[in-house]
């Protein structure tokens, strides 16, 4: 997969924060049978795929994906905004040996 475009880094910043959004507002109400990555990917999985020009683009591999974002971003010492940073380390790692 080539470097992300600035058209593709928006939609997936936009997709990480809807996202979020929506995974914050279902734990409130409930207890989801799912982390944050499984929720994105289930919900979204489209969108990334668009946004990655990769129509193969598997569930578990987007979960795969946004848990290493993920795991990152909770050892980050920067204050970067969360999506932001999330949508980051996508671009950066989009030509890394993940299998995506």
């Amino acid at each position: 997969m080539s470097s992300l475009n600035n058209e593709a880094k928006k939609v997936i910043h936009r997709v990480l924060e809807e996202t979020r959004y929506a995974y914050k507002l279902s734990s409130e109400v409930d207890h989801p049978n799912a982390d944050y990555a499984e929720y994105a990917s289930t919900q979204s999985l489209s969108d990334f795929r668009q946004a990655f020009s990769n129509p193969n683009l598997s569930h578990e591999d987007l979960c795969n994906i946004l848990r290493s974002a993920s795991n990152k971003e909770r050892r980050r010492q920067c204050k970067t905004p969360w999506a932001l940073f999330m949508a980051n380390f996508l671009e950066k790692n989009a030509n890394s040996n993940m299998h995506w």
